[in-house]
């Protein structure tokens, strides 16, 4: 059996608290800790039904199958993969079936009815919401063999679930353990100095310690306040795409914008790292995006974008420019944002994306330039667009914003 481990994680493989809290900074390797424990158990225990929840499923299908596949893989185990109903199934050395089940709390009375599962992993656990994380806990109710625990893995941001800070770190939770880790703690050097290039740069104080340091930290001045909301059943003026281009750490994303008036709801369409631009626009086709659909990229990219048009897209280049950031963001906030549900990376981004601070903790006007894949591609659909859009013609006539 394969299992790569630090010495930080190594001794979790055998810690049974109820509650096992994994808090930590960017590329720390505490998901991948996750699923290799889940890995470890199903071969060395067996019989589990492992449930893996993200808030909304489409995420735990993008993030966490990946990851458990990819340590199947490295492992040789034959497995099957019903990528309807969400499970992994395969048969450790002793003859044992194991089931690992991925879902979200799209559903939430599917998942309260989920009877005999053996433990739980809770990606992103800063997503749930404390209700939501009692409800889960009652699942685990049901007698099994081994000892049951809910694994969280997390960034230590107060600012979006203080209710982990205060029920598991501010005073000492019965049953319970958490671990701490940072980018040094991951037994990968390739990620690790991969991920370390990225987070040194980051000159934000709080977005070192969350991130850099895996430390708890509140980060102020949210830029945009815009609220999650359902589709509504409306004849939108027009519905368009923006995108932003990623690879290896950070993700490909694409939005789709759909417009009334002056009024927008963003979803989120894809929001996936290591794709190439190949698959990028493969994937985009089969989320039902044609020729027709204007979509707007960044400009800094223009062989990225000639790659997407020869697959038969209609990639469009962003406003760029001196002070293009402030005025498109100035632009957003001056029209009525709504974030449609089940778009997480998207309500993840704008719950962080926050202007920088000077040596005083004011606030400057230029962002803080860390995971806003979702917020630049939105603001170059909307921004880019309605500056090319006659319905908006006269909004930019009044000077407000530079040509």
């Amino acid at each position: 059996m394969k299992i790569t481990l630090s010495k930080s994680f190594y001794p979790l493989l055998e810690e049974q608290s109820r509650y096992l809290m994994l808090c930590g900074g960017r590329g720390s390797g505490k998901s991948e800790f996750a699923a290799r424990k889940i890995f470890y158990r199903c071969m060395k225990e067996g019989n589990h039904r492992f449930l893996v929840l993200r808030k909304v499923r489409k995420t735990a299908q993008e993030s966490c199958i990946k990851v458990v596949r990819m340590i199947l893989a490295e492992n040789d185990i034959i497995h099957d993969y019903n990528k309807t109903d969400r499970t992994i199934t395969f048969i450790n050395p002793s003859g044992q079936i194991n089931e690992i089940l991925f879902d979200g709390l799209d559903e939430k009375e599917k998942i309260k009815s989920y009877k005999a599962a053996t433990s739980i992993w809770m990606e992103e656990l800063t997503e749930f919401t404390k209700d939501d994380f009692m409800e889960i806990d009652l699942i685990l109710r049901e007698p099994t063999p081994y000892y049951k625990q809910i694994m969280g893995s997390f960034n230590p941001d107060e600012a979006r679930a203080p209710w982990i800070k205060k029920q598991f770190f501010d005073k000492a939770q019965s049953n319970s353990f958490v671990h701490s880790s940072t980018i040094l703690d991951n037994p990968v050097k390739e990620i690790r100095e991969q991920y370390l290039s990225v987070l040194e740069k980051l000159d934000d104080e709080t977005y070192r310690d969350i991130y850099l340091y895996g430390k708890w930290a509140f980060a102020k001045g949210q830029i945009y306040n815009w609220d999650v909301v359902p589709l509504p059943d409306i004849k939108f003026d027009e519905v368009i795409d923006g995108g932003d281009f990623g690879y290896s750490v950070n993700p490909s994303v694409v939005v789709r914008i759909y417009r009334k008036a002056l009024e927008f709801w963003v979803q989120e369409v894809i929001y996936e790292p290591g794709l190439t631009n190949q698959a990028l626009g493969r994937k985009m086709i089969s989320e039902g995006i044609t020729k027709e659909d204007l979509c707007y990229f960044d400009s800094a990219e223009p062989k990225s974008i000639d790659e997407l048009c020869a697959l038969g897209l209609t990639i469009l280049p962003s406003e760029k420019g001196p002070d293009s950031v402030r005025a498109g963001i100035d632009y957003l906030k001056s029209v009525k944002i709504h974030i449609v549900e089940g778009s997480e990376n998207i309500i993840k981004e704008r719950s962080k994306y926050k202007w920088k601070t000077d040596k005083n903790g004011n606030p400057t006007n230029e962002p803080v330039k860390f995971d806003d894949h979702a917020m630049d591609a939105i603001r170059y659909g909307i921004y880019t667009h309605m500056r090319k859009s006659e319905a908006d013609i006269a909004f930019f006539e009044n000077d407000l914003y530079p040509r």
